[in-house]
Formats: structure tokens, C-alpha cells, sequence
């Protein structure tokens, strides 16, 4: 059964079309958390590289490699849902595979497009 806070974005549907479009979204979102993955590896491998040519600001630079990523969307009802349907309620933004490839850029471990 779905959950409450569900029920609202789901009533907004039509009701023969509820599971395919739910579904259908489900699926574009992930193709989109993908992307937003891979952008964020890119951005710092990039932010790496770049300050490997820096002097001061190139260490300030790595010790704020993460600061101002995308933001984090739990807690929101759509993206909540997602989670629930895609991975049994697990965040794919913060999985195992996804945070060791993060540490890694951060070491200018990543393939960049240089």
C-alpha cells in the first residue's frame, strides 16, 4: 500500500494510468540522477585538475571540493516516492558504488574528458 504523503501526487493522476505513469517517471528520474552522478564526478575531477595548477587557492580549492554540488532532494514527496518504488526506499545518491567513485575523483582518480 502506498504511503500517505503519496497519495496527494498520486491522486492527481488518472487512476487507469496511475502505475505506467508512476513507473515511467520512476524510470526518467533515475536517467536523470545519473546524470546529475556524473556531472558531479566530472565537477570534481575538474575542480582536481584544476587546482593541481594552482598555488594557495589550489589546496582551499581541494579542501572545498564538494561544496556547492547539486542539493539533496530527500524529504521531498516525489523524490521520496521514487526511492520507495526504484530501490525499496534506499537513496542512489548515497550508495556505496556512488560515494567510493566521489572519494576517488577527489584524488583526481576519476576519467575526466581531459
Amino acid at each position: 500500500m502506498v504511503n500517505a504523503p503519496y497519495c496527494d501526487l498520486l491522486d492527481e493522476l488518472n487512476c487507469a494510468d496511475r502505475c505506467e505513469a508512476v513507473i515511467a517517471l520512476c524510470k526518467l528520474v533515475d536517467k536523470l540522477i545519473a546524470d546529475i552522478q556524473f556531472l558531479e564526478l566530472e565537477c570534481i575531477s575538474t575542480r582536481y585538475l584544476l587546482s593541481q595548477h594552482m598555488d594557495e587557492e589550489g589546496e582551499l580549492l581541494r579542501m572545498d571540493i564538494l561544496s556547492h554540488l547539486t542539493g539533496r532532494y530527500g524529504g521531498n514527496p516525489a523524490y521520496e516516492l521514487f526511492k520507495d518504488i526504484m530501490y525499496s526506499g534506499g537513496d542512489p545518491m548515497e550508495f556505496r558504488d556512488y560515494l567510493v567513485k566521489v572519494r576517488e575523483a577527489c584524488k583526481g582518480n576519476w576519467p575526466c574528458w581531459h
